[in-house]
């Protein structure tokens, strides 16, 4: 791996001097695709841009398929660590944050198969609100709280059926998006959604009481 990558990473964290920032504020209103363009070339800065401009999202999708933020970043970083590596091969022409994502999306996938038995997921847009009138458990929780509840279900879900959930209630994917995504067809995915919805209800109502069920999903 390139090492001049990880001092990259490094350095988007660790040194944002006021020399620094004048100098990206030149490139602020380049797309992304421009930006790997520009990283093509031997702009480090440019990508530390790229960097700055997506880590948040990229750490919040990892945290779709891992509870830990800590290995949400690592997830993250790797992603970014892989686009720098493989960037000749970039087509300027298509999406950067679509070949960004799905690599991340796969080294997430990765990273949950060689975890232990039990690897938690979690997406914060699948918390809803579950607001009850009742003075049940999940009315007393505070928002934190619900999110755990969240975590906790998807995590005994089938990674596929969190897989679908994921990119359709957190990144807003439509069915035939999700379909290329995974390979398979819209209908499919469709199937899936239901299936996976259910499954996420019955293990909530197990879990927290009929009382928190509501339009969960």
């Amino acid at each position: 791996m390139d090492d001049s990558a990880l001092r990259l990473l490094s350095d988007v964290s660790d040194d944002k001097s006021a020399g620094t920032d004048e100098a990206l504020s030149q490139w602020h209103d380049l797309t992304d695709e421009d930006l790997f363009v520009l990283t093509r070339e031997g702009e480090r800065d440019a990508f530390r841009l790229l960097v700055e401009r997506l880590e948040g999202k990229a750490v919040h999708v990892a945290r779709s398929y891992v509870r830990s933020f800590e290995i949400a970043r690592e997830i993250a970083q790797e992603a970014f660590l892989k686009v720098y590596d493989t960037r000749d091969r970039f087509d300027p022409k298509l999406s950067f944050q679509a070949w960004y994502f799905r690599i991340l999306r796969n080294h997430a996938i990765d990273r949950v198969r060689r975890m232990a038995p039990g690897t938690p997921g979690s997406t914060s847009e699948l918390v809803g609100d579950y607001e009850t009138t009742s003075q049940g458990p999940l009315h007393q929780a505070s928002r934190a709280e619900r999110l755990e509840m969240v975590r906790a279900t998807l995590e005994s879900l089938p990674m596929q059926s969190r897989q679908v959930l994921t990119l359709r209630e957190f990144q807003s994917m439509s069915c035939a998006e999700i379909g290329e995504e995974i390979g398979a067809t819209p209908g499919t995915v469709r199937w899936r959604l239901h299936n996976a919805r259910k499954l996420f209800r019955q293990q909530w109502e197990r879990s927290f009481g009929s009382e928190s069920s509501g339009d969960a999903l």
